[in-house]
């Protein structure tokens, strides 16, 4: 996600509160138009979890404002619900759009990879939507082991990302991507354009679906499936069973 991280209390700084929702703002137009496919990722989704009739516990790792997720499972039996992300201004914005949920529900603001480490009451699904990316792939080998243990037996963890071929590398990926960009994110301005490619260029490490299969049985997850893969191999949407 495009996100401005704001740690403090956003009260007492309104030059990140204007910075957040400067960069927010694009965020939500690039979602609104579609640029990153959040329509077929968020149907499929939904379309997983549709099978599970039986109340279940839900973690929403790097939410943003929660909008995409908290509309999925408005239908479905949560039994719990927590949001997690950095920003204190996207968590009040991801309050808001869950409070349809009739549910337990809490929003932490911390770093996605320290809050899944702390543990605690294990959930029977975890997702991730375009967050995992910043991390390289040491790290995110790391933080499949500690997502397994956060799940229940039987739990999944759905996971939306940028990808990239096997064969290619990141340079490569990120320049067909600009290119991709370029030629179909016509409603941009220029402006929005650079801040969109800074925060891509800057931030993005995308792997290959086979080095995801890779993370995930390493740590012991028994099944793993691809449910979306846009038409231009640039994002994939998988799950991985506990």
């Amino acid at each position: 996600m495009i996100t401005h991280p704001l740690t403090d209390d956003p009260s007492q700084d309104p030059e990140r509160v204007r910075a957040f929702f400067d960069q927010w703002q694009i965020y939500r137009r690039v979602l609104e138009l579609d640029y990153l496919h959040h329509r077929n990722a968020y149907a499929a989704l939904a379309q997983a979890l549709a099978d599970r009739t039986q109340p279940f516990s839900f973690l929403d790792l790097g939410a943003g404002d929660a909008v995409c997720t908290t509309r999925v499972l408005g239908s479905l039996p949560v039994a719990r619900y927590e949001a997690v992300d950095l920003s204190a201004v996207a968590l009040k914005l991801a309050e808001e759009n869950a409070a349809p949920l009739a549910c337990p529900k809490a929003f932490t603001q911390a770093d996605f990879v320290e809050r899944v480490g702390a543990g605690g009451e294990p959930f029977d699904v975890i997702f991730i939507g375009l967050s995992l990316h910043h991390l390289p792939a040491c790290d995110k080998r790391a933080f499949f082991p500690k997502l397994r243990a956060l799940l229940t037996e039987g739990g999944s963890f759905f996971c939306y990302e940028p990808i990239r071929e096997p064969v290619e590398t990141r340079n490569a990926v990120l320049a067909r991507w600009w290119r991709h960009v370029e030629a179909t994110w016509t409603e941009l301005t220029p402006a929005e354009l650079a801040s969109v490619k800074e925060h891509v260029f800057g931030n993005d490490y995308p792997e290959p679906v086979t080095d995801f299969e890779a993370m995930a049985r390493a740590a012991g997850f028994r099944a793993f499936e691809v449910l979306y893969t846009n038409e231009q191999q640039l994002y994939a949407l998988f799950r991985a069973d506990a």
